[in-house]
C-alpha cells in the first residue's frame, strides 16, 4: 500500500490547477501537469537564481 501511495505522489501536480475539477481530466492532464510543476519547482530551487 505505502509503494501505490508513492507511486500516485510521484505523479500527481505539486500545484493546483483550476479548470481541471473532473475525474477525466485530472487522468489527462495530472501527469503533463505534474512534470510542468516539478520542473518550475527545480528552477526556482536552482543555485544562483535571484529572487
Amino acid at each position: 500500500m505505502a509503494s501505490a501511495l508513492e507511486a500516485a505522489e510521484a505523479m500527481a501536480p505539486t500545484h493546483p490547477h483550476p479548470g481541471t475539477e473532473s475525474a477525466a481530466e485530472n487522468v489527462a492532464l495530472g501527469p503533463l501537469a505534474a512534470v510542468v510543476d516539478r520542473t518550475r519547482d527545480a528552477v526556482r530551487r536552482a543555485p544562483g537564481k535571484d529572487g
